[in-house]
């Protein structure tokens, strides 16, 4: 199952994501999408090689799909 959220005042997402603190204050996440779901090519070129994130740690998305399937609720971060 896709997960799928969107920042309607940054107007984009990201598929498949975790949250760990307050739920939906900081997270896991995919690249970015645009806010019809489709992937920003430009911010997705950005993963490993400049900051981009607000705050969130971008993950490639075969990377955050796996994340979502498999790490529980609960899990502590360090």
């Amino acid at each position: 199952m896709e997960l799928l959220f969107i920042n309607h005042k940054l107007n984009e997402g990201a598929k498949y994501y975790v949250s760990w603190k307050d739920h939906g204050v900081y997270l896991f996440h995919s690249v970015p999408t645009k806010s019809d779901g489709s992937i920003d090519k430009k911010e997705a070129k950005k993963l490993g090689k400049i900051p981009g994130s607000h705050g969130c740690i971008r993950l490639s998305i075969p990377d955050s799909k796996w994340l979502a399937a498999t790490v529980p609720a609960g899990t502590k971060i360090n």
